[in-house]
């Protein structure tokens, strides 16, 4: 038995007497290597089932916080699991400075081969969590601990600069309202209605959000002063190590995950490209928020996916951890790789792969003068650009409520956004068939501007027979980012310039009698930070300035959307 530091003692001796229950719940610290203790809550199964498998959960949310880990917990203690749920390095009870990201790969790391040294654990640890928490596994995982035996990842963060804290370019102004809940040891999920935050979000400099909330740590200071792709945030992706990962993982999100959708993909994706254990990774994606991947709902934002939609996650977390870490022939292995519900159909599909599209097609741009309009056909003539004036003191909105928590349900209904002068829309045919889009979106932009810098916001939407344009992707970029991450450029006022935008991932069936939409603005507020339309480094500029920007469609500027559609749907109006 290894020998126990005074600060786990002391934290064992109080509840000591817990201790003589058929499953007790211990607290504990962990060393890790350079002699900061960790707090951990440990939930023991009955004797009899000991040494058991260990499920580890790495929080910077408290790991006493009963709606997120008490419930989980007591399910795998009550099945036979040992369950460690430990407050991150600075967080909670823990000991260290909190930095958000930085010391999450090797402290979890050693968190789970100390757990698998422990004489009530079978040395067999699988990880889990959601968000952050799924974030901490893939850095622990790129660590390489030898007795990670398997993962359940849910809605992962890790696409550091092309999803968080800046996606291409643009900043995620969603974390200045995330750092104020963790601005102190215990986060901080009530009374965020007191405060005026759209007063707070629009507060220039960026810098002037953080004297507000002042933070403890550095982590607010790392996502103004790192904003770009630098040594900062490169330390903290491992693109090139997937090959080492040799971990199975149960990878779960939902499409209507606005924080870590695009991070959950990029796991999953690469593990299938490069990892040794390609065979043994499963991908699940519902109609879901990102909270709600977890606890699923079959409701989001007023629609109603039906029954089916809301899985039972306890029960398919479970099948995966008693399949590898209890060596169960229970078919968890032969599941189908993939299981999407199919939006637009709201069925679930099962599948071998993904994506599904099999050809890319184009619809192209088009404006006449007075409507745009999308089509398989390029420009033949030049057409007139299609021009609108963006101004940061009056952005088009995020249609959400930033007082409630968590951020769930931001409509998809996108009339009273497109309604906007500052919107401009291009909109297809009526369909006569339906078409299946799935995989990555991307849109050609050829577009000007008479600033030195601004940004491309662009939805996809699903245009009903009854006219409601409802949202099915979405993607952004700060323009002086279009050509590098690590270095970003100045735009040339009034240049026709080409930008390649990325939206996210999505599974979408486009019904008969439905059209497609493509809506372009320039700001998401407050969900992302507005552009002052200025170049330079957003945390410190302070002066906005009104743009005018437009969008070319002609045979030499063809801006166009590229769509991954499956080649048995019906090709594009």
């Amino acid at each position: 038995m290894p020998t126990k530091t005074p600060r786990q003692r002391y934290f064992e001796e109080p509840i000591r007497a817990a201790a003589a229950t058929a499953r007790p719940v211990l607290e504990t610290g962990i060393p890790m290597r350079d002699g900061v203790e960790l707090a951990a809550d440990v939930y023991l199964p009955c004797p009899d089932e000991r040494p058991a498998p260990a499920i580890v959960q790495s929080t910077p949310y408290d790991k006493s916080t009963a709606a997120f880990f008490l419930d989980e917990a007591r399910f795998y203690q009550e099945r036979g699991y040992a369950v460690i749920v430990h407050d991150v390095r600075g967080r909670g009870k823990s000991e260290g400075r909190w930095r958000a990201f930085v010391h999450d790969g090797p402290d979890t790391h050693d968190v789970i081969e100390w757990v698998a040294r422990q004489d009530w654990c079978s040395s067999k640890v699988g990880t889990t969590g959601l968000s952050y928490m799924g974030w901490t596994q893939w850095a622990a995982a790129a660590e390489r601990p030898p007795h990670l035996r398997c993962m359940v990842s849910t809605s992962a963060a890790g696409r550091w600069q092309q999803e968080i804290p800046y996606t291409w370019g643009v900043f995620q102004l969603y974390f200045g309202w995330w750092v104020y809940l963790v601005r102190r040891r215990i986060a901080e999920f009530h009374g965020l209605e007191v405060h005026d935050w759209d007063d707070i979000l629009r507060r220039l400099p960026l810098t002037a959000i953080g004297e507000y909330i002042d933070p403890v740590g550095e982590t607010w200071h790392d996502m103004l002063t790192h904003d770009t792709l630098d040594a900062h945030w490169q330390a903290l992706r491992f693109d090139e190590r997937y090959d080492q990962i040799d971990v199975p993982c149960l990878h779960v999100t939902g499409w209507f995950d606005m924080e870590d959708l695009t991070g959950a993909f990029h796991h999953y994706e690469h593990m299938m490209q490069a990892s040794p254990a390609r065979s043994r990774q499963q991908l699940i994606v519902g109609p879901w928020s990102h909270v709600n991947c977890r606890w699923p709902h079959d409701q989001y934002a007023g629609l109603n996916f039906g029954p089916d939609a809301a899985l039972d996650m306890h029960q398919v977390h479970l099948r995966w951890f008693d399949h590898w870490l209890k060596g169960r022939d229970n078919g968890a292995q032969h599941d189908p790789p993939v299981r999407l519900f199919e939006t637009g159909r709201n069925v679930w599909l099962e599948t071998d792969r993904w994506p599904l599209s099999d050809v890319e097609r184009a619809l192209y741009l088009h404006f006449d003068g007075t409507h745009g309009s999308l089509s398989a056909t390029s420009p033949s003539s030049d057409e007139p650009a299609q021009t609108y004036r963006y101004d940061p003191n009056d952005p088009a909105p995020t249609q959400m409520d930033v007082k409630q928590y968590p951020l769930e349900d931001i409509p998809l209904n996108q009339d009273a956004v497109e309604a906007r002068p500052d919107v401009i829309c291009y909109t297809s045919a009526v369909l006569t068939e339906e078409v299946v889009v799935s995989g990555w979106p991307h849109i050609d932009l050829f577009a000007a501007s008479d600033c030195d810098d601004t940004e491309w916001h662009v939805k996809l939407t699903d245009v009903y027979p009854d006219g409601r344009s409802m949202k099915v992707s979405q993607g952004c970029l700060r323009a002086s980012y279009r050509e590098s991450l690590q270095r970003p450029t100045p735009l040339v006022p009034g240049a026709v310039t080409r930008f390649a935008v990325e939206l996210w991932p999505t599974h979408y069936v486009f019904l008969p009698g439905h059209r497609m939409r493509i809506s372009i603005t320039s700001s998401d507020f407050p969900w992302f930070a507005r552009s002052l339309n200025r170049f330079g480094r957003l945390a410190d500029l302070t002066q906005p300035r009104i743009a005018t920007n437009s969008v070319w469609h002609t045979p030499a500027c063809p801006s166009r959307l590229r769509l991954p559609v499956r080649s048995d749907s019906a090709g594009t109006a």
